[in-house]
């Protein structure tokens, strides 16, 4: 069963923001995975592709402590894709 859709905002950092040409936009969609697709579609392939090697917090936190790419979304989340930095 699919999870209602959700307004949310979407923020991007790094070279996500540089595909795309925008820091944040606005997306409805009931999971991460929704949001891969969208993006996609609204961006290009070699953007969704960048965004699935990022850091992908969603209201701060990894979506991978979460449920990954099928992490639900609710009304007002705020979705980062964040470059991810290695350091010595």
């Amino acid at each position: 069963m699919k999870h209602k859709m959700s307004k949310i905002v979407v923020k991007y950092r790094g070279q996500l923001e540089a595909l795309t040409g925008l820091s944040e936009e606005a997306y409805e969609a009931a999971d991460v995975e929704d949001v891969l697709v969208s993006l996609m579609k609204r961006h290009g392939r070699d953007a969704e592709k960048a965004a699935r090697s990022m850091l992908i917090a969603l209201n701060g936190e990894s979506i991978l402590l979460l449920k990954r790419f099928g992490t639900i979304l609710n009304e007002g989340d705020i979705l980062s894709f964040l470059p991810i930095c290695a350091g010595g």
